[in-house]
């Protein structure tokens, strides 16, 4: 069972309806008629009570019937009251007002307790006690389930509006059940709480993971909903993540098809489901829409920031709305409020999934011949410009090829990782690198849900995904030879399909650039060369390798230059060395140095030059 929801109250005052006289007039009628004090007599008309006859189709003695089993929960009557005796009293009375199929007991309408059916006393539903003197509420069995839709903001950007409007449209015509599309949840909610306060009906919404599995439970789901349908005419709104497992989306199927009012299917992208009508599509806002927002909700209407925050980020409605509200009223810097809000959120969705790197290196910190540095420097302008190509009419979001990617392939040591982390602080975002071991999955699937959760949560911006090790998800694909080849090979076309669509920015690393599949290659905005440095390089990093608080003595950092190391060894082979000279409280000396070589090269099975140690 989900969690407890709030309480949900459907629209009308708590206070006793201007009905309640002709209310007590029916109950006294049916009283004195089944005492046998009086003649049947003619209906007062309750409109609630009509109202319910009306809508689930009772005769004139199921209303009675009805009227009766109320008039015995409020302590009227000196008897319990039971079929047999609303069949002696009532006029018209027929057999089958208490069949399993008949309203009365179909839509729980009553209750009948245990024994001979004829016999057994008949109880209204506390549902529709409640609703018969206008206190009509949620079912309490219901409440676990349902939660109300959020109130929609005062003002909707208009793609939104025309959404809402359609879903209106498409209930007026009767178009049930429909599914409404797009990345956020929130704006999705949005427009159908907009759609249904324009034709003034409560809205709830149910998780479908949250859904009753059981056929006889769902079947008293959709009863209990159906009922609440006839009384109150709601919206029911089922949310998917898109990522439901077959047998959850026969579960939806299975309850959307038993359910007679309107149903809405939220999901973030579209999903098969029998029965389900396409209806409108919630993109995020144009970066026009979203530059005018951020305007309207900044403190002076600034165009500036506003513009800068177009930017750099893509985010549907309600996110800019929470991103700007702290800003309102307050001497702060609006864009840095909300860079870190965006990018608390996208942290958020990445947990579990990628670790985020702290970016502290900067362009002094890279040692790189010149025409790796010029193309990296080229990438960071690409990623910084790419925003500003799309307000001139680049890469509309319907289009291809808008984010900015990168392969950085050589030996390992060589920096690659640094150099991603140089990009992402000289961008401002952060540095999130996959953890392949949590989003590479056996089970048929998994994988892709977990790149479709990284991939979703970095476009809206903020972060640079690195693919460290790259070759274990973007590999050449192989001969089909077993079910295991077929699945791992629909795994990168996946990531191909993927990476062409993806609107922000990403860098690859490999230590073997044969094995990424040429398709990815392709697709790939600069390829950044990484090999072992030369000696002027080797110079520089040991120049680096020491931080200024290290005491060093009589280091010969020409010497060390010619020896063949990456940055990486250099950086291990300076740590081990002042572990040593740390340890024997003692400077680093050059034979700390030389004895940190000769164990590096032990470890990759490398022969010492002896002329090193003379």
């Amino acid at each position: 069972m989900p969690a407890p929801r709030p309480a949900v109250r459907w629209p009308g005052p708590a206070v006793a309806a201007p009905d309640d006289d002709l209310l007590a007039a029916e109950i006294e009628r049916i009283r004195l008629v089944l005492k046998g004090e009086a003649a049947p007599g003619t209906r007062a008309g309750n409109p609630r009570l009509d109202r319910i006859a009306a809508g689930f189709g009772l005769s004139d003695f199921e209303r009675d019937v009805l009227v009766a089993a109320v008039a015995g929960e409020l302590g009227l009557l000196d008897r319990p009251v039971t079929f047999a005796w609303c069949l002696r009293a009532l006029p018209g009375g027929h057999w089958d007002a208490l069949a399993a199929d008949r309203p009365l007991r179909a839509a729980r309408l009553v209750e009948v307790a245990e024994g001979p059916l004829p016999h057994a006393p008949v109880r209204p539903d506390e549902r529709i006690l409640h609703e018969v003197h206008g206190a009509g509420r949620l079912d309490e069995r219901l409440r676990p389930y349902l939660a109300p839709l959020p109130a929609p903001p005062a003002t909707l950007p208009a793609g939104r509006r025309r959404a809402a409007a359609d879903l209106c449209a498409a209930w007026q015509l009767g178009r049930r059940p429909l599914r409404i599309l797009g990345p956020d949840h929130a704006d999705r909610t949005d427009v159908v709480a907009a759609a249904a306060a324009t034709v003034d009906r409560p809205a709830l919404r149910v998780v479908a993971a949250d859904l009753p599995r059981a056929v006889t439970d769902r079947d008293a789901f959709a009863r209990l909903w159906n009922r609440e349908v006839v009384l109150a005419d709601p919206v029911l709104v089922v949310e998917l993540t898109g990522d439901e497992p077959p047998e959850l989306t026969i579960v939806v199927e299975h309850l959307v098809a038993r359910i007679i009012g309107d149903v809405v299917v939220s999901t973030p992208r579209a999903v098969p489901l029998d029965g389900v009508t396409a209806g409108p599509t919630v993109d995020r806002p144009t970066r026009e829409e979203q530059r005018a927002l951020w305007r309207d909700l900044l403190p002076g209407r600034s165009g500036r920031p506003a513009a800068e925050l177009a930017r750099e980020f893509d985010l549907g409605h309600r996110e800019i709305l929470a991103a700007a509200r702290p800003t309102a009223g307050r001497a702060v810097e609006p864009v840095a409020v909300a860079r870190d809000l965006v990018r608390e959120r996208v942290r958020r969705d990445l947990d579990g999934l990628a670790e985020r790197i702290t970016v502290r290196a900067g362009w002094d910190d890279l040692v790189l011949p010149a025409p790796a540095l010029a193309q990296l420097r080229q990438l960071a302008a690409a990623a910084a410009g790419r925003a500003r190509l799309t307000e001139r009419g680049f890469g509309h979001r319907t289009e291809r090829g808008l984010g900015v990617t990168a392969l950085f392939a050589g030996p390992s040591g060589t920096g690659k990782t640094l150099a991603a982390e140089v990009v992402a602080g000289a961008l401002g975002l952060d540095l999130h690198r996959v953890d392949l071991a949590t989003v590479v999955s056996k089970w048929i699937g998994e994988t892709e849900k977990h790149l479709r959760r990284i991939f979703d949560a970095a476009e809206r911006g903020g972060t640079v995904l690195l693919f460290d090790e790259a070759d274990a998800l973007f590999g050449r694909r192989s001969e089909v030879r077993d079910s295991h080849d077929r699945y791992a090979n629909i795994e990168v076309s996946y990531l191909l399909q993927r990476m062409e669509q993806y609107r922000g920015v990403a860098v690859l690393t490999t230590n073997m650039r044969t094995a990424i599949d040429p398709a990815f290659l392709r697709r790939l905005r600069v390829l950044v060369p990484f090999g072992h440095p030369g000696p002027a390089e080797r110079a520089d990093l040991w120049r680096r390798a020491f931080p200024p608080k290290v005491a060093t003595e009589d280091l010969d950092l020409h010497r060390l230059a010619e020896l063949d190391l990456t940055g990486g060894d250099i950086h291990t082979i300076a740590l081990r060395a002042a572990l040593v000279a740390t340890g024997e409280h003692a400077p680093v000396r050059m034979r700390h140095v030389l004895d940190a070589v000769a164990a590096e090269y032990a470890k990759h099975d490398r022969p010492a030059d002896p002329g090193l140690w003379s």
